[in-house]
This record gives structure tokens, sequence and C-alpha cells, in this order.
């Protein structure tokens, strides 16, 4: 009877044990703040696209799993001051401005102005948009610096949405003259309102330099441990066919 009670309170503890960890592994759920739709960056819909995926399988390296909240780009690092958010993404300096917060770089967007052919259309410089009506991503007019936000206060028409299917849709009707926004962005929305690839049916003004973007976390030790697994990631064979499958333009 004794040896029976021995066998059974060591089950026990087993049992308490293994509860235990797998209860902290469930509890291993991330808040995430991430920006309304813009594929092929981010689908909401479907929970994908390339930002989404490429976040998911580190942090799945990680031992975590993630719970998305979608809100309009420029609100994340509010809710994430408010701690409502253990890390946000697509951040920059310009939008966080405790450099703590900030992951090292992890997504890189080519922002551009387009223009449709046979518009007439001449963009060498950035001052040059100040000429034109513009359409353009949500704080487009903080990322992209103070040379732009001058210019485009002295367009005849300017707007930030940030619903960029729209921008294409207003471009391509044209309703502006220019839209300011990600190559590959521009490139998956005209592809799916047209059906085919649009590029060669606009002029691609290139103005700026690449943007760099972070993800700005609540936790310090977090963050260096994605800066960490970021790395080896990047070294992966399952980072380059994450690449490869969305065909983005360099």
């Amino acid at each position: 009877m004794k040896k029976y009670n021995v066998i059974t309170y060591f089950l026990i503890f087993i049992f308490i044990i293994l509860s235990k960890q797998v209860s902290a592994k469930i509890n291993k759920i991330l808040t995430v703040g991430v920006g309304w739709t813009k594929p092929p960056y981010v689908i909401e819909s479907e929970n994908s696209g390339f930002e989404i995926e490429l976040i998911k399988a580190i942090f799945i390296r990680m031992g975590y799993q993630l719970s998305f909240v979608y809100v309009p780009f420029g609100r994340s690092h509010y809710l994430l001051d408010q701690n409502k958010l253990d890390f946000a993404m697509t951040l920059s300096p310009k939008l966080l401005k405790n450099a703590n917060q900030l992951s090292d770089p992890y997504i890189t967007y080519k922002n551009v102005a387009i223009s449709l052919k046979g518009r007439d259309i001449l963009v060498n410089s950035i001052s040059d948009l100040s000429r034109y009506s513009i359409v353009a991503f949500q704080n487009s007019n903080i990322i992209l610096g103070q040379e732009y936000s001058k210019a485009v206060n002295k367009s005849p028409f300017y707007l930030e949405l940030p619903d960029q299917k729209k921008q294409v849709e207003m471009l391509l009707k044209g309703r502006v003259d220019l839209v300011v926004m990600d190559i590959n962005i521009f490139n998956y929305l005209s592809k799916g309102l047209l059906g085919k690839n649009h590029l060669n049916n606009v002029d691609v003004h290139n103005l700026f330099p690449k943007n760099d973007y972070r993800l700005g976390f609540r936790n310090r030790i977090l963050k260096m441990k994605f800066n960490t697994a970021l790395k080896k990631f990047k070294q992966s064979e399952q980072y380059k066919i994450l690449v490869n499958s969305y065909e983005f333009i360099q």
C-alpha cells in the first residue's frame, strides 16, 4: 500500500509538471499591432502576406504564437505606448521616437512615384511633385522626409489613404497625376484590378531611398531575442523560399 502511494504521488507530481509546461506554452501568445491591408505585405482577411508570414515564422521558432490586431497605419505605436500590444510591426524612428524599443530592420519598402504613360508627367526631383495632384500612403509626409512634405504642401491636390487599392484605382481612372507607394504594392494591386502586369503602362519615378522598417517592443529582452532569431532566419532556406514565392521587384 505504501509503495502504491509513492508511485501515485510520483505520477501526480509528473502530471502537474507537464500541465504547467503545457499551460506555459499555451500562454506564450503575443499581441501584435499591424497596419491595415497592404498586399502583398499584409493581407488582413487571410492573416497572411509576406510581412505577416515572415514574422510568424520567426516567432514560431522562438516558441510564440501571435494574435494580430489590425489598426490604421501610424496608430499601432500609440497602442504600444499604452501597453496594449506586446509589439508592433512596420515602425521606423520617425514613428516611434524611443530607439531602444526598435528592433533591427526586418523588411525594406521601395517607395516610388508612379504616373500613367502619355500624361507628360515630368518628375526629376522631389520638389517637382509640387506641380501635380497626388494620392499617397498614410503618413507618407512623415516617413518620406521634410523635402517631400514641403513639396506636397504646395500640390494642387494631395491626399493620403490607408486603403492603397483606392490609390491605384484613382491613378488608373485618371483622377490624379501620381501615386506615391511601394512598387511591389502597386504591382500586386494593379494586377488584381486589371488581371495582368501593368508596369509597362506606367512611368516609375525613383525619387526616394529605400525605407527600412522595424518592430517596436514593450520588452527589451524580447526585442534582443527577436534580433538574434531574425538574423538566423534570414540565413535559412525557409527565408529564401518565402522571398521567391512573392516575386518581389528589387
